[in-house]
């Protein structure tokens, strides 16, 4: 007679239940991952295929070009402020890449999408050439997907990628992007230095005010006091106007040659980054290629085909457990 602890023994799964199961099942999954091949193959070759271009390049760490220390302090001296300078790193480049102002004016760039065929990167997205700010956000959405960037902070050098059809049509779109991000430092850049021109103008004008208003002090001292050099205390004001007048000078000469040179700045549109790397594309198409597809497919079909078979087999055990149990 078989005890109540013998009996839950005996529905004990052992190791040499499991060869069992493998040997009896084993033919099926093989079946059933062979049979999936083909479906993998045939996935291979009609999903679309994409192509990514590589391309890295490194900025010159511009700063909008600041007054000398020297003349800092000597410029405080008179109440004046004298702007500071910024840069930007490659993270800041790397976050450029992805934003809206930068890929919306890439949309309307045309790009070759096939043999005596080119589109607009609009059209290539979305299909249209429809401006509108459906169209415009749709477009944006897609080809932010496209783009990916990253940073060596080692180096400083910036990496990006972008996806299309066709090898071209990839390294197309990542020359443009590079186009754009050269308008835009010069654009910037330019407008710094406008914005530095102007202030600059407004400083001059104030130095040459306080230089005239000293010299004219400086001219009333003399015509009040034609014998001053018989009086300690009108040679010493003397000295101290002079001063005062030489300091005025040296801060006008320096504000008008900083003046001059951010002149020539306003019009520099000459480049602030360097292309270590140019855009180019791999003729194979990224992604997994067609037979290790069909090798994913494979173990797919052998997976799931296993999984069925062992819930199935367990199911099966389970009833028969229970029938017995049933009848006892």
């Amino acid at each position: 007679m078989r005890t109540e602890g013998s009996s839950e023994w005996g529905e004990t799964v052992t190791l040499q239940d499991g060869l069992d199961v493998i040997r009896r099942i084993g033919p099926r999954v093989l079946v059933a991952g062979i049979l999936a091949i083909p479906l993998g193959l045939l996935v291979g070759i009609v999903r679309p295929k994409s192509y990514v271009a590589h391309a890295s390049f490194i900025a010159e760490q511009t700063k909008l070009a600041s007054l000398p220390s020297g003349l800092g302090a000597l410029a405080a001296q008179f109440g004046l402020s004298i702007p500071g300078d910024a840069g930007r790193s490659p993270q800041f480049y790397s976050e450029l890449l992805g934003t809206s102002d930068m890929l919306r004016a890439m949309l309307d760039s045309v790009v070759p999408v096939a043999t005596n065929e080119s589109l607009s990167i609009r059209e290539l997205l979305v299909g249209t050439k429809d401006p509108s700010r459906a169209s415009t956000d749709r477009a944006l959405r897609k080809l932010r997907r496209r783009i990916q960037a990253g940073t060596d902070a080692r180096t400083s050098v910036v990496s990006f990628s972008v996806r299309a059809t066709t090898p071209l049509t990839a390294e197309r779109m990542a020359n443009v992007l590079i186009s754009e991000i050269k308008h835009f430092n010069v654009t910037t850049r330019q407008l710094q230095a406008k914005e530095r021109r102007q202030f600059l103008e407004g400083r001059v004008l104030e130095a040459y005010q306080m230089l005239t208003t000293s010299e004219g002090e400086l001219r009333q001292f003399y015509e009040r006091n034609r014998r001053f050099s018989e009086s300690p205390t009108l040679v010493f004001e003397e000295s101290r106007m002079k001063r005062a007048i030489e300091l005025r000078q040296e801060l006008y000469t320096t504000l008008s040659k900083e003046l001059e040179a951010a002149r020539i700045q306003e019009v520099n549109d000459t480049p602030t980054i360097t292309v270590v790397d140019p855009p180019f594309a791999s003729i194979i198409p990224s992604g997994p290629t067609v037979p290790v597809l069909g090798a994913v497919f494979f173990i797919l079909g052998v997976c799931v085909e296993a999984g069925w078979l062992f819930v199935r087999t367990g199911t099966r055990r389970q009833d028969a457990v229970t029938a017995t149990a049933g009848f006892g």
